[in-house]
């Protein structure tokens, strides 16, 4: 009798930790905010993980280029043009310690300028 409370408390204590099941809704990302970027004309040098080919990119068109690790999903860049893009920015739950925990979308494509 005292080997079968023993069992049950802790198959009782063990149901209660049980983890969420992880299905695709729960990685997804909340709806975000749209952004405004400016992608310069060219790939520049960048480390990231690894060496690595970074675009540059601003949020107004008087601020200061930074390099842009990650990728804009939708986006096809060609060199030798400036652009003017409409995002949405979202943030992602449970990434891998290396990769960026915000998720770039492509709205809609504003400008594209010879550079």
């Amino acid at each position: 009798m005292k080997n079968k409370s023993l069992a049950l408390l802790l198959l009782a204590s063990l149901t209660g930790c049980s983890q969420p099941s992880t299905s695709p809704e729960a990685s997804a990302p909340a709806a975000g905010k749209n952004e405004t970027l400016y992608v310069n004309s060219r790939l520049v040098d960048c480390v990231g993980v690894a060496p690595m080919k970074c675009m540059q990119v601003r949020q107004s068109p008087d601020a200061q280029w930074e390099l842009f690790y990650t990728q804009i999903e939708g986006f096809e860049f060609t060199p030798g043009y400036r652009y003017k893009l409409q995002v949405n920015v979202s943030e992602l739950e449970n990434v891998p310690a290396d990769a960026s925990s915000l998720r770039y979308v492509l709205i809609k494509q504003l400008e594209k300028t010879k550079a």
